[in-house]
């Protein structure tokens, strides 16, 4: 693994790589409130045979990018930081570009405007909400209302942002809450990136401020269903068996001519990469062999 970043309009987007350097076979992005090192073990196998590469986005992580809560207009601005890397990565051929959660979201918003870059989708738990969901969201134009009517949004605003040491964070998070149900050493990453040391090595603090996580969890605006439609690339999308956000996905699927694989992953919850790395290991490999046929196909005429 190798760390790199890649400078966009207004500051720094870290991330790291697996594989060979030289343009990307595969992109990912993580969900709300985690970081690209979150994913390294689902990732790392992979990098004996494809170039992988996994972006902090703003606010998470390693990356340096303005992240002001009140300022955020809404997941858009994650959208146009995924344009900003097309242009940050140079030319190249297209790319399996997937995405977990809030990364699902982010990832159709890119493959919609930039579909030359983007092979295929593989799609994570992605967030859809319905038209419903959203109109209920924005009742209120005010954020820290947003917030206080949102559960989760409320509950990451509270999250406990300093700890002594991260093995204390990782203590306090083994086999709890969300953490639950991971599997391997996901948690130890996911925490490695997530907490930074304070000054005076006064213990760690939160890498994606409990404010910022609770903003972008209240400013999801964008209709899943019509997202999804209106992305021209093919993708396959794994849905967690019990608690999925993908509330619109089966009403997306049908709108739209475009090759959509929809699979229910048993056993799993909305974290199904951290419960079943195997199974989201397989399909993204099979999202990108089937690049690789279609590149060479392009290459014989």
């Amino acid at each position: 693994m190798r760390r790199f970043t890649l400078a966009l309009p207004d500051g720094e987007m870290a991330g790291i790589r697996f594989g060979a350097d030289g343009p990307p076979d595969l992109v990912l992005l993580h969900a709300t409130g985690f970081n690209a090192l979150t994913y390294r073990e689902l990732l790392e196998p992979l990098g004996e045979r494809f170039r992988i590469i996994a972006l902090d986005q703003r606010g998470h992580g390693l990356s340096r990018l303005p992240a002001v809560p009140e300022e955020l207009p809404g997941w858009d601005l994650y959208g146009r930081d995924m344009l900003a890397v097309f242009d940050a990565l140079g030319d190249g051929p297209p790319f399996v570009l997937a995405g977990h959660s809030m990364g699902g979201a982010v990832s159709m918003m890119a493959a919609e405007q930039r579909p030359d870059r983007v092979a295929s989708l593989v799609l994570l738990d992605p967030v859809m909400p319905t038209e419903q969901w959203i109109d209920a969201l924005y009742a209120s134009p005010d954020l820290d209302k947003r917030i206080d009517g949102l559960p989760i949004a409320r509950g990451a605003r509270r999250r406990r942002a300093w700890f002594a040491s991260k093995q204390e964070a990782i203590d306090a998070y083994r086999g709890r809450g969300a953490f639950a149900s991971w599997v391997g050493r996901f948690l130890d990453d996911y925490v490695e990136d997530g907490f930074a040391p304070m000054p005076d090595d006064d213990g760690v603090t939160l890498t994606c401020s409990a404010q910022w996580e609770a903003a972008t969890f209240a400013s999801s605006r964008h209709n899943g269903a019509d997202l999804l439609a209106r992305v021209s690339v093919p993708a396959t999308i794994l849905i967690g068996e019990k608690g999925s956000v993908s509330r619109s996905v089966d009403d997306a699927a049908s709108r739209t001519s475009a090759r959509r694989t929809v699979e229910t992953v048993p056993g799993t919850t909305h974290f199904l990469p951290m419960e079943r790395p195997d199974i989201v290991r397989q399909r993204l490999i099979a999202a990108l062999e089937a690049r690789t046929q279609v590149g060479r196909r392009h290459r014989r005429r």
